[in-house]
């Protein structure tokens, strides 16, 4: 493993908030479910200069259904139909050679293919056009992605169906999987670290009601075992700052 700095302390607050960020979006409708997974697995998903960051001895990885909103440029007004969409994503954690303890996405659906391409080709994000609907009823969400269109390899589908309960004081664990601020993404040969503020987590407990998915297994994972941490939470303010390389 190549941990090159002292990982820095979590904190549920953002470290070091960012005043004029170059993209901003918003994140409603959120569900995270989370899973343990071996260190040793996770870390050969992972390229040189990441370490996967452990909880009690433990990676974990997350599946993420959320929708998006205003996204895009902090200098630009939303884009009617651009800066909308449901997107979801598989996730673990990392801490890069300057000690940030990060974010790396293992793949990210999204519904929009303006969104998937820019992402891809300008910061490195791994996303997938694919076909995509949220579904809202009381306390129930639904999300389902039924197909990615392009890249079409590997092929993934989720039908994911959750209860949100009551808010939660988060734990330990809940900090760990969550005070997260910022991803690290490989462009150019190079890795990049980007810095994102937005208001503390409000997470709710939830329960599942329907659970069907190959995304976390594409990427290469082996499936995951047993049942899944499961939280909801309400939406936040996010803005990015510009990529710093790691």
């Amino acid at each position: 493993m190549n941990q090159l700095s002292q990982p820095k302390a979590l904190s549920p607050t953002c470290p070091e908030p960012i005043k004029h960020g170059w993209l901003r979006n918003d994140w409603l409708e959120l569900s995270f479910l989370h899973w343990p997974y071996d260190p040793e697995t996770i870390q050969a998903l992972l390229p040189e200069g990441l370490t996967v960051d452990l909880h009690d001895g433990q990676a974990w990885v997350s599946l993420v259904p959320f929708q998006m909103r205003r996204a895009g440029p902090t200098w630009l007004p939303p884009i009617p139909y651009v800066s909308n969409f449901s997107e979801t994503n598989v996730r673990t954690y990392v801490i890069d050679s300057a000690g940030n303890r990060a974010v790396w996405f293992l793949s990210l659906d999204c519904v929009r293919l303006l969104v998937v391409a820019f992402a891809r080709w300008t910061i490195g994000f791994p996303y997938f056009w694919a076909d995509m609907d949220v579904q809202f009823a009381g306390r129930r969400r639904r999300y389902i992605t039924t197909k990615r269109r392009w890249p079409r390899t590997p092929a993934a589908s989720t039908t994911i169906s959750i209860d949100v309960g009551d808010q939660i004081k988060p734990n330990d664990l809940d900090l760990f999987l969550t005070a997260r601020w910022g991803t690290v993404a490989a462009s150019l040969g190079r890795l990049w670290f980007h810095a994102v503020d937005h208001e503390p987590w409000t997470l709710h407990d939830a329960a599942i009601v329907e659970l069907s998915d190959t995304a976390m297994t594409a990427p290469g994972l082996p499936s995951p075992v047993g049942a899944p941490l499961v939280r909801w939470a309400q939406p936040v303010h996010a803005r990015f700052a510009r990529p710093v390389r790691v």
